[in-house]
């Protein structure tokens, strides 16, 4: 009785933890933010749960990988969008978009008495591929930091491509006070 106890308590141990493995290859990239991947809704020391198999949207966290770094950014456009960002304006397909999750950091920017210039430097599709093409070409998105002075993003790595996505941050694991699904729009 007792040993038939310890071996069913032994497999299901094993299968938790084979179930564990399973989730974390292929459905959830944990992440701790470090400092330069800041902004209104994570910060520096949160461990992040990036999901794998969740669609990719406009306005979505995410975290991706360039040269083998990992970046956190927001999906800003998707295939077949047309973008001009001018005088720190975002026209997102002939439209201008508020970026709400924007507001504080770029007051504060703004707020500086030295700066003199825009919280977002001007830029188009065209400038970043350095091509003609006026939209977001297939398989590819313009992700930006929400602190546009960091320009370690899409204006310095080009469009990233969706293999480079390893998924969309929509889960805070730390601290436990904050545990639960981040709202991002």
């Amino acid at each position: 009785m007792v040993k038939r106890d310890l071996i069913r308590n032994i497999i299901v141990i094993v299968l938790v933890i084979l179930g564990l493995v399973a989730l974390r290859a292929f459905v959830f990239e944990p992440y701790q933010v470090e400092t330069k991947d800041e902004n209104r809704d994570i910060s520096k020391g949160n461990i992040v749960l990036a999901n794998k198999v969740e669609k990719i949207r406009r306005q979505d966290l995410v975290l991706y990988e360039v040269d083998g770094k990992d970046y956190v950014g927001r999906i800003v456009a998707i295939e077949d969008d047309s973008v001009v960002y001018m005088d720190d304006v975002l026209y997102l397909n002939h439209k201008i978009k508020e970026e709400e999750y924007l507001t504080k950091d770029k007051d504060r920017y703004l707020a500086k008495p030295s700066t003199g210039e825009y919280f977002t430097h001007d830029f188009t599709i065209q400038t970043l591929t350095h091509s003609d093409s006026e939209t977001v070409p297939a398989g590819l998105y313009l992700v930006l930091n929400d602190d546009r002075t960091n320009m370690k993003d899409s204006r310095e790595f080009g469009l990233i491509e969706k293999q480079q996505i390893k998924g969309v941050i929509s889960f805070r694991l730390l601290p436990l006070q904050e545990f639960g699904f981040i709202k991002t729009r």
